[in-house]
Order: structure tokens, then C-alpha cells, then sequence
């Protein structure tokens, strides 16, 4: 057991390496530390008490995914005991992560090493982006494939990441400029994702956080203007962005703005006649191509709300989208108590950002990258415990 205990870094280093552009080895990666998990329980290295870091949050996330596993069956589906299935009901574990680092990182430092694997991670995927963009693609991807979305939300849980570490109070310069260069280089490439619910969410998060760290109307003000010289020059040599950031004048000019209004539409219908339990977890799409679907609909094979709150409330019940509220809601309150530390804040502006982009987009259903958001919470939340020398029973 300690042979496999000296080995958990590495493990966990390239979980972080892999996080950002293989699914199937990030999934392997967290499989593996569950079972370190369950053996240091069984060789009693550790106890329960030892991860369980805030209670409220456990309880809410037990709830939370409780209630989806009883709207799944409700809804008349089944539960095979296949990785599809199982992964879909509790999102392949991703809630659970922190309690596995809870237990498993006995080192600060081992931190600092995963945040670091991430960040290269993230790297390979900016590049990627930086040639797909090179080569014409109109909206390039991260190498998890997947979709746009999923690829928008690995630089909206980042990003705001390698800013707050830029600007945190300390003299590690190298550690700066480090976060610093790969957070104007990943931005770069996030801009050319071209989403533009993405881009206003980001907006936000990162004022908010120039504000909140710099606290100096001329440091705030020195900042904007900075990032406006470099975001122009960046458009200027970037016309498809600059023609989609032009749209954001008259959005309801775009089919897939007016699309987006037609499926919130058709989501109220089903919230209509589903209020209290929905059409069931993993039913919307059956439910929207059968029946909801509205006749000017020009995008005939879309598979959800675009929506996270739309969404739950149609798919899971008035429950389900209440459970959600309260589990992401108390974890940005959670964390802004502790946003004086490095770590309360980033959770918080990582979550904000996700929370925002859910008017857009059903943000949830990611896997991949809500794994990272998973990790960079459980590396906060260690983090956190750490700094305080305390356990949290918030």
C-alpha cells in the first residue's frame, strides 16, 4: 500500500496532463484513484471524517444526483450496468473528485504539480485550436472532441483559474509570469471557439476578478485599457471574430440566436406539461423530437434546451431544478466566504462562469469538462484545508 501511495502523484500529475485532451484516459485516471480510495479506507489509512471537507456540499450533491438516478427511472429508463449509462446518471464520478484528493494529497505541493499538468494540457488544446483556426475551420475544437460546448467550458473553468494565480499576492515571479503568458495565450484561443454566450460570460468573470483583486480604480482602469489595445489588435488580425463579435449588435439577426428562442420555447411547452417531475432524465431529446419540436425550427436534430435551467426543470422536475440551483448556488456562496483566499476565488469565478454560460447552453451534460471543474474544485477545496488547517462543516 505505500508502494502505491509514493505512486498517487504521478497518477494524479498525469490525470492533469490528460484532463484537457483524452477523455478515455482521464476516465481511466479517476478510476484508478477510486481504487486507492477504497483501499486506503479497507487498510484504514484514512477514515471518513478525514474528506469531508464541507457538509452541506456532500449532502447537496447526494441529493442532487439522487434525485436524478429517480427521475432517470421514473422516466421509464433503466440503468444496464455499462460505462454509457452509469457515466451519464452520476457524470463518470466527476461530483466525487474532491473527496478523493481530500484523502489522497497529503503534500501542498502536489497541488501546485496538477495545476501545473493542466495548464500544459490546456496548452496542447490552445495549439490545436491556433491550427485548426489556421487552416479555416470557422469554430475549432479542443482534442476531447465532443462539441463546441465542452471545448468552451475548459477555458471558462481555466482561464479565470490562471488570472486569479497571475494576480495573487506574492513574490514568485516566475510562478506570474508562468500563468500569466499561458492565460493571454489560452484567451487567444478561446476567442477563436467563436461562442458568444461564452465570451459575455467570460467578460464578467474576469472584470469581476480585476476588480476584486486590484481594488484600485487606476490599476482597474490601467487593465481594461490593456486588454482593449490587445483585443484589438487580436481582432484585426482575426476577421471571422471580429464578424462574429460585430453580431452582438443585432443577435436576433442569427438563425442560431432565433433557434435558441425557438428551443426555449418548445422547453416551456414541456415544463407546461411535465411542471412537477419533467419528461424524466435522459428523456428531453426523445420528448422534443417527437413531440415539442416546433414547426420553424430550422435545426432539426438538436438533442437539448440550450438551456442548464430550461433543462432540468423540463427533464428532471421542479425537484431536480431546485436541487441544482441549491448545490451550484451554495458553492458560490461557500466559496465567496472564503475569496480572500486564492482558492475560495477561484472556485467561485470558475463556478460564476459555468452558472452564466448555463443561459446559453446545457453545460452539465460535459463530461469531460466537468471533470476538470471537478479537479480544480477538489484541488481548491484541498487547497483551502491546507491554508485553514482545519476541516470545513459549513
Amino acid at each position: 500500500m505505500d508502494k502505491i501511495l509514493k505512486a498517487t502523484p504521478i497518477i494524479l500529475i498525469l490525470f492533469g496532463l490528460g484532463a484537457c485532451i483524452s477523455e478515455p484516459f482521464a476516465r481511466n485516471c479517476v478510476r484508478i484513484l477510486f481504487l486507492i480510495f477504497f483501499a486506503m479506507l479497507w487498510q484504514k489509512k484514512c477514515s471518513l471524517r478525514d474528506f469531508v471537507p464541507c457538509r452541506k456540499i456532500l449532502l447537496l450533491m447526494a441529493a442532487f444526483m439522487a434525485w436524478l438516478i429517480i427521475s432517470y427511472i421514473w422516466g421509464g429508463m433503466t440503468i444496464p450496468l455499462n460505462d454509457d449509462a452509469i457515466e451519464w446518471v452520476i457524470y463518470n464520478h466527476g461530483m466525487f473528485i474532491f473527496l478523493l484528493l481530500g484523502v489522497i494529497i497529503r503534500q501542498e505541493k502536489i497541488l501546485s504539480g496538477i495545476l501545473i499538468a493542466l495548464t500544459f494540457s490546456l496548452l496542447i488544446d490552445d495549439a490545436y485550436i491556433f491550427y485548426q483556426a489556421a487552416h479555416g475551420v470557422d469554430r475549432p475544437i479542443t482534442f476531447l472532441h465532443g462539441s463546441v460546448m465542452q471545448s468552451t467550458m475548459l477555458y471558462l473553468i481555466l482561464l479565470p483559474t490562471f488570472l486569479i494565480i497571475t494576480l495573487k499576492d506574492n513574490d514568485n515571479l516566475a510562478e506570474k509570469l508562468f500563468y500569466g503568458i499561458n492565460f493571454l495565450v489560452s484567451l487567444a484561443a478561446f476567442v477563436m471557439i467563436n461562442t458568444r454566450g461564452a465570451w459575455l460570460a467570460l467578460a464578467i468573470v474576469l472584470a469581476f476578478i480585476v476588480a476584486f483583486r486590484l481594488r484600485s480604480w487606476k490599476k482597474i482602469c490601467a487593465a481594461a485599457i490593456i486588454f482593449v489595445v490587445m483585443g484589438g489588435i487580436f481582432l484585426m488580425a482575426s476577421p471571422k471574430t471580429f464578424n462574429r463579435l460585430a453580431t452582438l449588435a443585432n443577435p436576433t439577426s442569427e438563425q442560431s440566436v432565433s433557434e435558441r428562442f425557438l428551443m426555449w420555447k418548445s422547453a416551456v411547452h414541456v415544463i407546461e406539461d411535465n411542471p412537477l417531475m419533467g419528461v424524466g432524465f435522459g428523456n428531453y431529446e426523445a420528448a422534443y423530437q417527437e413531440k415539442y419540436i416546433l414547426d420553424e425550427a430550422k435545426e432539426r436534430f438538436q438533442g437539448h434546451t440550450h438551456n442548464v435551467y430550461l433543462q432540468f426543470w423540463a427533464e428532471t422536475g421542479l425537484p431536480g431544478l431546485i436541487l441544482f440551483c441549491m448545490l451550484f448556488g451554495y458553492i458560490l456562496y461557500w466559496s465567496w466566504r472564503r475569496a480572500n483566499n486564492y482558492y475560495g476565488l477561484i472556485i467561485f469565478s470558475a463556478t460564476l462562469g459555468l452558472m452564466l454560460y448555463g443561459l446559453t447552453d446545457y453545460t452539465i451534460a460535459s463530461f469531460s469538462a466537468m471533470r476538470v471543474y471537478w479537479l480544480i474544485f477538489a484541488i481548491c477545496i484541498v487547497g483551502l484545508n491546507f491554508s485553514e488547517r482545519k476541516n470545513f462543516s459549513v
